[in-house]
């Protein structure tokens, strides 16, 4: 039997605040104050985990003491160029700035070696995903040749309300304006899972597998997974963020989680590596 634990794994999606950040926050003792490189990188070497992805925030104030877009990037360039080959990253955007600037300093970072796509958390930067603030972004990542992840997880008070910032739906809508970009759906949704099913999207297991086998349990949230492509799924932790588990649990109860769905070797050797290298050429 195949445990979880054991096998060669891709997380697709984490986050870490870069050193300095730490530094100028001495007494922080949030989830962040886990997301240490050093740590990070330990847990990898127990758990066979052979690369992980950033995730960046859209909020420079989280990753560098200067508050700029350059920061954060040449922070996580730093973060990757430190363990090379073990972390590639999604580029950052900065709402405080027009999307014009924003694109402009994505050309500027693109190509990089360590960026394999853009991040965009809606919840954060507080604009609607299907505004049209974004579109510039999208018709970058077609011109670039690169996927866009997005941040959908709408917040538990409006779990079914399509009007979220980041729900599927306001997904789609966006989606259908840039039909060439390819997208992943970060926390697969959330409990807005169903509106997902039929977009042409990727979906990344990170926060929201947990709380399915919560409210669901474990026969129905493997149903759940199999609704979906399974050529088009990651695995995905955001450590060290959870809404339901201590970061110090996060991947112990993940691997006990995916032991017990039962998936066949094929699915899981798709869903633990295959599918983002495939995705992101590593």
């Amino acid at each position: 039997m195949t445990h979880w634990k054991d096998i060669k794994k891709i997380d697709a999606h984490i986050h870490l605040l870069p050193e300095e950040v730490h530094q100028a926050n001495p007494d922080s003792d949030d989830e962040f104050s886990y997301a240490v490189q050093g740590r990070h990188i330990d847990l990898m070497d127990r758990y066979n985990i052979e690369k992980s992805i950033l995730m960046t925030f859209n909020d420079p104030y989280l990753m560098s003491i200067d508050f700029t877009l350059d920061a954060v990037h040449k922070n996580i360039i730093g973060m990757c160029e430190k363990y090379p080959g073990r972390y590639y990253a999604f580029a950052d955007l900065d709402p405080g700035i027009s999307p014009e600037e924003n694109c402009s300093k994505l050309n500027e970072l693109f190509p990089n070696e360590w960026f394999k796509g853009i991040k965009i958390h809606p919840n954060n930067t507080g604009i609607n995903i299907d505004d049209e603030y974004n579109d510039p972004i999208f018709d970058l990542a077609e011109e670039l040749g690169v996927p866009i992840a997005i941040h959908s997880y709408p917040s538990s008070d409006k779990k079914h309300d399509p009007a979220d910032f980041c729900s599927p739906k306001r997904i789609s809508n966006i989606m259908n304006r840039h039909r060439n970009v390819k997208v992943v759906i970060c926390h697969m949704g959330g409990f807005q899972w169903e509106d997902c099913l039929d977009m042409d999207a990727y979906f990344d297991l990170s926060c929201i597998l947990p709380d399915y086998v919560k409210e669901y349990g474990t026969e129905q949230t493997r149903k759940l997974l199999h609704r979906f492509d399974m050529d088009r799924i990651f695995f995905a932790t955001d450590w060290p963020c959870s809404r339901s588990l201590d970061p110090g649990e996060i991947y112990e109860r993940y691997f006990d989680l995916l032991d017990d769905l039962r998936l066949s070797e094929c699915e899981i050797n798709k869903i633990a590596i295959q599918n983002i290298k495939d995705f992101l050429g590593l």
